[in-house]
């Protein structure tokens, strides 16, 4: 249960997740949901968060070995050593659940024979298998976001268990159980803008927009909540992670112009300071109280009051 959000500004772009996670019984405000990979690009995931931690693991490996042999670890490329590393993980699962099961291999399966003694696979087995493979697809749907620099722009890829993997052509993405209230907003917003400028979003305009879209995914879909994590790749290569209370806090300035209570040019200037440029946490927050048209009713709110 995850909602990871993306954005490109045309030369520079960023991430925001939420943290929550689940299992059967409980939920969890500890997520690390995005990574950076090779030090260069933001990895995200949504699915079974052990899964995507091993599959961003041997992709970092990969990655690091490549690096060795200096061949181009371009974001184009890393996005296909992901998505390598993608299925081979996906196809191992697949292999572990029949051997573990019913004690034949994937390729076993997918021949239709036994690989031990050459014997055709009669149909119960051949049921049992399908049945078990379909079982590992429900189990371990996983999708991942990758994005960077590349080519002086800001390229965002998504990657699934399912299809493999895409370019995307918008200038957004966002995958995870809260997607669809995420997609309300950032597909809205990109619509206002007139052709020209959805190549190159107002930078300001744009990490709130993204953050305004996380807040209404964790506000409304199952699963998605906890402290919000930032990460914005800057036009000359720099990372910015904003810490967790700088990120918590960009998220209560968005949800103060949502309700119309803090002024628009505010909380674009002190969110994009608090992500892009360390801003001071205590003052920023203490000018927000002093900003706000009605602070008391902006504090009930941030509390979880209904007005």
């Amino acid at each position: 249960m995850t909602v990871i959000n993306m954005i490109s500004f045309g030369d520079e772009g960023a991430a925001v997740a939420d943290e929550q996670s689940s299992g059967a019984v409980r939920k969890y405000n500890v997520a690390q949901k995005l990574q950076l990979l090779n030090d260069s690009y933001i990895y995200g995931g949504s699915g079974p968060s052990d899964d995507i931690k091993e599959i961003y693991n041997a992709s970092s490996k990969a990655l690091e070995e490549i690096k060795k042999d200096k061949y181009n670890s371009s974001l184009n490329n890393a996005y296909g050593l992901v998505q390598d590393v993608l299925i081979n993980y996906k196809n191992d699962l697949k292999n572990r659940f029949l051997l573990c099961n019913i004690g034949i291999s994937l390729k076993d399966f997918l021949t239709g024979t036994y690989k031990s003694s050459e014997q055709k696979l009669d149909g119960k087995i051949m049921e049992q298998a399908a049945s078990l493979i379909h079982q590992a697809d429900g189990d371990t749907a996983i999708s991942l976001l990758l994005g960077g620099l590349q080519d002086k722009k800001f390229d965002i890829y998504e990657l699934s268990s399912f299809y493999a993997g895409r370019n995307i052509s918008r200038p957004y993405a966002t995958i995870g159980s809260g997607k669809d209230e995420s997609e309300k907003v950032l597909s809205g917003y990109v619509a206002s803008l007139p052709r020209e400028k959805r190549s190159a979003i107002d930078k300001r305009e744009g990490l709130v927009k993204i953050i305004e879209a996380t807040n209404a995914s964790s506000n409304l879909n199952m699963g998605v909540g906890g402290s919000p994590s930032i990460v914005y790749i800057t036009a000359d290569s720099k990372i910015k992670r904003p810490n967790e209370k700088q990120c918590v806090l960009a998220s209560e300035l968005v949800e103060g112009l949502s309700n119309s209570l803090l002024p628009k040019d505010f909380v674009y200037d002190k969110v994009f300071e608090l992500v892009c440029d360390n801003g001071d946490f205590k003052e920023i927050e203490e000018k927000m109280k002093e900003k706000s048209c009605d602070w008391n009713k902006l504090d009930r709110i941030l509390r979880g009051y209904k007005e």
